[in-house]
């Protein structure tokens, strides 16, 4: 007869044991909100036999979104068997409700990476954002990054992923910023930007089309990182779940994206106007928004190995952790690389 005593919990149990009690907690919170969202929306095309309806996490701050959101205003998604639902909702809890199940896809390449990095079960599936779509803003007086030693960057914060990326610049720039930067944690983008006009720092980053802005009020743009810099931005997350039981669906709404990517490219001044009524924008903000958003769209819906390795070690950096993490284990690219071939061929 079995002995009926337990083995101590290691640090890993305990770990699993936190998050998957998180996420029980947090799963019919989430299902409520979502339900709410979905249920005062009038009958759509998911109703017919022919169409499915999937809920897709996304934020309406800045435009890493867009070619998720012309795809869905365009039909192009209808036309592929999808009706898509734009969920606006914070990344962190995005994730959450991925794993859960009350959501089927997430437009945060970022957060999906460090939460996979973390252990969850979601992976990266697509990134059509390779580049950054944020620039480093100044005070009027600072022209170059290189005059930036000894002045204050303002930061979200010390672990946020626009500090590493600001971080990054000006060392390549030859300014440490260990030793020559000053760093101020200041905390969201309307925040930094008043901080940067108020002279509280000195330099921030700041995302499209909030840059523009500050140009407008006579701030500098140092650099736009775009331009500049590789790195994970806009991309689709998915549950390693849904990886499993839906790669038909996967394939259908990566379609969706790059056909809303070529339409926008094909349709320019249709997609400074769709930046003008959702984003609320002046005609010129949205015109110069929308021609830096293009050049930090990947062709392939794919983001090179360096890109993210990088993304990991960042990831780790938060957690402090120095466990390998296996490139596999964040994304699969497998689909996206499938449908750009299909669709190429065409």
């Amino acid at each position: 007869m079995a002995l009926g005593f337990k083995q101590p919990l290691t640090q890993s149990d305990r770990k699993f044991d936190a998050v998957h009690a998180l996420l029980k907690a947090q799963s019919l919170l989430f299902g409520i909100l979502i339900g709410l969202v979905a249920g005062g929306a009038p009958a759509s095309l998911a109703a017919t036999k022919d169409i499915e309806r999937v809920r897709v996490g996304y934020s309406v701050g800045g435009l890493i979104p867009f070619p998720v959101v012309v795809a869905r205003e365009t039909r192009l998604f209808e036309q592929l068997g999808l009706d898509v639902e734009l969920i606006n909702i914070p990344p962190t809890l995005a994730v959450t409700a991925l794993v859960s199940g009350d959501l089927q896809y997430v437009v945060f390449a970022g957060t999906t990476l460090n939460a996979a990095v973390r252990g969850l079960p979601v992976k990266l599936i697509m990134v059509y954002n390779d580049r950054p779509l944020f620039s480093l803003m100044s005070r009027p007086e600072i022209r170059s990054m290189k005059e930036m030693k000894g002045k204050i960057l303002g930061i979200a914060s010390l672990t946020s992923g626009e500090s590493f990326l600001s971080r990054r610049l000006l060392k390549e720039a030859g300014v440490d910023p260990e030793r020559e930067l000053i760093l101020r944690s200041i905390g969201n983008t309307p925040d930094r930007l008043a901080a940067l006009r108020s002279g509280l720092v000195d330099a921030t980053t700041l995302t499209v089309p909030v840059d523009i802005q500050a140009e407008k009020l006579g701030l500098r743009r140092l650099v736009f990182m775009g331009e500049a810099l590789e790195s994970i931005s806009g991309g689709l997350g998915v549950s390693d779940r849904w990886i499993q039981q839906r790669p038909d669906q996967i394939k259908k709404l990566i379609a969706g994206v790059f056909k809303g990517m070529a339409h926008a490219r094909a349709h320019r001044q249709e997609s400074v106007g769709l930046v003008m009524s959702k984003w609320k924008l002046e005609r010129d903000v949205a015109e110069k928004a929308f021609d830096l958003m293009l050049k930090t769209w990947s062709e392939n819906g794919l983001a090179s190995d360096q890109a993210v390795q990088l993304g990991i070690e960042e990831s780790l950096k938060i957690s402090s952790s120095k466990q390998p993490v296996p490139v596999s284990r964040v994304v699969d690219f497998s689909f996206a690389h499938e449908v750009f071939r299909e669709l190429k061929g065409k």
